[in-house]
């Protein structure tokens, strides 16, 4: 601004000097004209950029303060309200709220994983349904009384238990065949979810033979189901003895059962589930008793 006064002042100067005679006075007023007209658009071509400048800046920072309300296949963080995170938003809580929970479920709509980020479950009220939140605060309690292994194994007892399977032709058997659930009716149904890697599945094995020994004369069905794929399976019985029969079942699908594995289902003669067992006893053997007390409680 200084230096646009002093181009001001040395341009009248410099004019007033060369164009004192009165001959001159019509082109000394033309020059004057020309000068302030330059000076003008040097000016508003100055100004005009930096409003650009300024309105561009601020629609980007209006842009960063808003998150994308269109994702999809991601991870989304929300807040209690289920109000979007930026990335700053989500750092910011995670910082600075004290005792900061967070709870993960999936979105089928836009399939998306979503952390739902809050301090108290009663800050979720509005957002998640009042049965959720109340089955929360249970869920809540029995960790910690019980640790994590008590919450799965009630979520799994509240999802399955006296409730029917599901039906599909969803069986993949080891023989070539495909079978649903519903081919195992008539009979009691004694279900094994294992797979390849699980040192506890393979440790209780043995126990598992015997107890297909101690009912080989009984209407019982024996079946293992595991989401590793047929030749693999095959493969592992082709070395390792397991007297179950054998199919594979999808990931997805084994994991609504149990996420945890070994788990055992007795499934009576009408495809209702009746009895669950989830993880490994710490001492395997006794996973022999307690299947014989589950299995002679659901005879007929």
């Amino acid at each position: 601004m200084v230096l646009r006064y002093m181009y001001c002042c040395f341009s009248f100067v410099y004019i007033k000097t060369i164009f004192e005679s009165t001959e001159m006075r019509i082109l000394q007023t033309i020059v004057i004209l020309f000068l302030i007209a330059c000076q003008s658009e040097v000016s508003d071509k100055g100004i005009k950029p930096a409003q650009s400048q300024d309105n561009s800046t601020q629609e980007s920072l209006e842009e960063d303060s808003q998150p994308s309300q269109q994702i999809t296949n991601g991870i989304v963080f929300k807040d209690a309200q289920g109000n979007i995170l930026t990335d700053a938003q989500k750092d910011s809580l995670v910082q600075y709220m004290d005792n900061i929970q967070a709870l993960r479920r999936y979105d089928q709509d836009n399939n998306n994983t979503e952390y739902i980020l809050f301090q108290d479950y009663e800050d979720l009220r509005g957002f998640v349904s009042d049965d959720a939140i109340e089955n929360l605060i249970e869920e809540n309690k029995l960790r910690r009384s019980g640790g994590q292994g008590a919450v799965l194994n009630k979520r799994i007892n509240d999802q399955w238990k006296d409730k029917p399977l599901p039906d599909g032709d969803f069986l993949q058997m080891i023989d070539g065949s495909v079978k649903s659930f519903s081919d195992y009716k008539g009979k009691l149904l004694v279900i094994n979810f294992w797979y390849i890697n699980c040192g506890p599945c393979i440790a209780e094995m043995p126990y598992l033979n015997d107890l297909v020994n101690q009912y080989q004369n009984e209407d019982i069905h024996f079946l293992a189901l595991s989401f590793d794929t047929i030749p693999d399976i095959k493969s592992f019985l082709s070395k390792t003895e397991f007297k179950y029969e054998h199919g594979s079942i999808s990931r997805s699908l084994m994991y609504d059962f149990t996420p945890v594995a070994p788990g055992h289902f007795i499934v009576d003669s009408d495809g209702i589930i009746r009895d669950i067992i989830v993880g490994a006893p710490r001492q395997t053997e006794l996973i022999f008793g307690k299947l014989v007390d589950l299995i002679e409680k659901n005879k007929k």
